[in-house]
């Protein structure tokens, strides 16, 4: 997960961003299953909230990496494309599987992920890793307040029609 070799590859991969998106929608649907497959929920499966998590992960992901492109860009002054941090990113998803076996392992994998997105950025956009480590929380943190709102629709909707 940490080898730079794969997101310099990815740098040069026209398909990367789709190869991205196929591994991050797959990401939250083994996630999704998984839980319920672990904590014997499988009574409660319903493809409205499998179809809300892949949402939510595709946003996220895409919320992310655009967030941590603009901070990598206007605060450190680097010269990538936006495509460039969505593949990497999107490459970088599988740790958090590991929300599977609860939150401590979820948070275990929250913070592989980041490291990993960190080496990512850091590989893309050739700033120092202190500077690719600010970017991605930056990118962290407006990603987390955009999924909030983005989940407001979600609960009002299921309120009115669940």
């Amino acid at each position: 997960m940490f080898d730079r070799k794969t997101f310099t590859e990815a740098f040069f991969d026209d398909d990367a961003a789709a190869d991205g998106a196929i591994i991050v929608a797959s990401v939250g649907a083994v996630t999704y299953l998984g839980t319920l497959l672990i904590h014997d929920g499988f009574s409660f499966f319903s493809i409205t909230a499998l179809f809300q998590v892949l949402i939510a992960a595709v946003a996220s992901w895409l919320i992310l990496a655009l967030a941590t492109w603009f901070a990598a860009s206007r605060l450190f002054g680097a010269t990538n494309r936006p495509q460039t941090l969505i593949a990497m990113h999107g490459l970088a998803a599988l740790p958090l599987v590991l929300e599977i076996f609860g939150r401590w392992a979820g948070g275990v994998g929250l913070l592989w992920y980041l490291a990993v997105l960190t080496v990512a950025t850091q590989e893309g956009t050739d700033v120092s890793l202190r500077n690719a480590g600010v970017s991605v929380l930056i990118g962290f943190a407006v990603a987390v307040v955009v999924r909030a709102i983005i989940g407001v629709p979600f609960a009002i909707l299921g309120g009115i029609f669940g």
